[in-house]
């Protein structure tokens, strides 16, 4: 399903459609790890609680661990 970019402030936003928010049990205002994939695909998660994907930084600000997965097929993988 197609979704259109729009500015938002400085920045471009895309709108999740409400059956898809549903069923990844996103509500307004939870945050989303977004990353950019070497294919060019771009990967959206859901920031659950505790938990951050390999290849982002956690939370103290250190940097991620040297074993972490970084290449396009290991992130689908892992989702």
């Amino acid at each position: 399903m197609p979704s259109k970019l729009s500015k938002w402030g400085n920045s471009l936003g895309v709108r999740v459609p409400s059956h898809i928010a549903e069923r990844a049990g996103l509500q307004c205002g939870d945050q989303l790890y977004i990353r950019l994939l070497d294919s060019g695909d771009i990967l959206v998660r859901a920031a659950r609680q505790g938990a951050v994907p390999p290849g982002y930084a956690v939370p103290n600000g250190s940097a991620p661990t040297p074993d972490a997965k970084s290449s396009d097929d290991d992130s689908w993988d892992v989702w």
